[in-house]
């Protein structure tokens, strides 16, 4: 049994991951901006206070931190860098500042940071060694939280652990591709998307990617850095087809308008060799995976 301190744990994937650490019998604590409880108790955490992180940290002293919490919306970090930058880094800065100030060095800390930081590769698949080309200020920021994770590894032995998700869906999730999607074609019966069609993503439904980070934090010896994907290159209009046959729309209703937003990459697909040395098997397909995300949707918009 272990104490698991879970940053964002209201949000998309934190929830589900000290949902995942609660069950399996762990002692489990989430940090948010509101206080809950569920299978697992949740604090109103001011991350942006080192003061307050300082004092939690020390009442609590964790054994493994899973750090979830952050800003992760490229359109509005270019719209508003500010912001994003204390979201993603003061407060990453703040947090393990505050586990070497309350003594916890030897902590294991698991950072979720985000495929952004590769931006366009010049080659395909993605390695965990390519070069960085970050093409927002989301992902300028999360390379420097990586930055200050590999110091704290290197000047204090803490154990870090760096996951670079790619692009992570299903049920839960209100914002992205999907969920425009699916508000798109309930309130115009079409698909009218940015792009051309042909970008592509490495997708990973978010029950994979929880056990992807279960893997990172359990193994003894893990690689600093490992990408979360599933090594598989998927274009846009092949999830905008999917997507319309599981709503039951027709195809010629899909709709590309040839603009590419600032910050969004043309295409990915992982190398994913380093995580499925450490266990890692997909479960969920993409045509599964989007019809639960359908069905999901559905269900929320009727409590509306």
């Amino acid at each position: 049994m272990l104490k698991v301190l879970v940053t964002g744990s209201s949000g998309f994937i934190g929830s589900r991951i000290a949902t995942y650490f609660s069950k399996k019998g762990d002692i489990v604590l989430g940090w948010d901006m509101r206080e809950s409880r569920s299978t697992y108790t949740t604090h109103a955490v001011n991350m942006l206070n080192p003061e307050k992180i300082a004092e939690e940290l020390a009442i609590f002293r964790p054994e493994v931190v899973i750090h979830c919490a952050g800003a992760a919306d490229v359109s509005k970090s270019v719209k508003d860098p500010e912001t994003d930058y204390a979201h993603n880094v003061s407060l990453t800065h703040h947090l393990l500042f505050g586990l070497h100030r309350v003594g916890l060095d030897l902590v294991r800390f698991v950072f979720l940071s985000s495929a952004g930081v590769y931006g366009n590769p010049g080659r395909l698949p993605i390695s965990e060694n390519a070069c960085l080309n970050p093409l927002s200020p989301y992902a300028v920021h999360k390379v420097m939280c990586e930055e200050l994770c590999r110091y704290f590894a290197r000047n204090y032995g803490m154990d870090v652990r760096i996951a670079r998700v790619f692009s992570a869906y299903g049920a839960g999730l209100k914002k992205q591709l999907l969920w425009d999607m699916y508000r798109n074609t309930e309130k115009t019966g079409q698909l009218c998307l940015f792009g051309t069609g042909d970008e592509s993503r490495d997708y990973i439904y978010v029950d994979d990617l929880v056990q992807a980070i279960s893997l990172l934090t359990s193994v003894s010896v893990c690689p600093q850095v490992v990408n979360v994907a599933n090594g598989e290159e998927v274009t846009i209009r092949s999830v905008a087809r999917l997507f319309a046959q599981s709503v039951e729309m027709d195809e010629t209703n899909i709709r590309f308008n040839g603009i590419t937003r600032e910050g969004d990459p043309l295409n990915w697909r992982a190398d994913i060799q380093r995580l499925t040395e450490l266990g890692y098997r997909k479960t969920v397909d993409m045509e599964t995976g989007i019809k639960e995300y359908v069905r999901w949707a559905r269900a929320e918009e009727g409590k509306i």
